[in-house]
């Protein structure tokens, strides 16, 4: 995310993960084609992060087998290849991340890359915190979750006119996350942390 601002790319539809970014993480080839099996495993898995209504959104995960797109270290996608003249590579393993919703039967899909792309260029302050906070989302962490959900609603407060527009109730506080958020509010119930109803 931080190569796409510095190389002013778009990055609209880049990928999460690559077998060439994996290893210059210092994974093993063991070890790159074992995440490449539990992540084509999960494709299609979903973690359903809002439900209001006729309203849904879910996080989504995709591996798909497309050549690769590279331009100074950064993966990008293929608009920004054709404007930047990037190296294209063979084929290869990807993984997506996708937020996927309907709202009144209007179908959006959107890059979590790309989004956390932006909230990196416009609030980069609360960007580390959003981080720990997906990651703690996915790992069932609760306590990382309670942690760094502040800036979650300094981003929908400075945004509420764009939010809106999508959601249609928009999360304010914990208690509006609860009725609205799926896998929150399993998460917290799972902790004990609901009273009994």
């Amino acid at each position: 995310m931080k190569g796409c601002l510095k190389y002013s790319l778009n990055c609209r539809d880049v990928p999460a993960a690559t077998s060439p970014l994996l290893r210059s993480l210092g994974l093993s080839d063991y070890r790159v084609k074992k995440f490449w099996k539990i992540a084509k495993l999960l494709t299609g898995f979903s973690i359903n992060i809002y439900r209001y209504e006729k309203a849904y959104f879910y996080i989504v995960l995709e591996v798909r087998k497309e050549p690769i797109f590279v331009y100074q270290n950064v993966y990008t996608d293929f608009i920004d290849c054709q404007e930047v003249h990037c190296i294209e590579s063979p084929k290869g393993n990807k993984l997506y991340i996708y937020i996927e919703g309907s709202v009144e039967g209007s179908f959006i899909k959107i890059n979590v890359i790309f989004l956390l792309k932006e909230l990196l260029r416009h609030k980069p302050k609360c960007y580390d915190s959003i981080m720990n906070l997906i990651l703690g989302s996915l790992r069932g962490n609760i306590h990382a979750i309670l942690d760094n959900i502040a800036c979650l609603f300094k981003v929908i407060s400075a945004y509420r006119h764009i939010v809106s527009i999508v959601l249609p109730e928009t999360p304010v506080s914990m208690k509006d996350l609860l009725q609205v958020s799926p896998i929150i509010r399993a998460l917290i119930s799972k902790m004990k942390l609901l009273p009994s109803s």
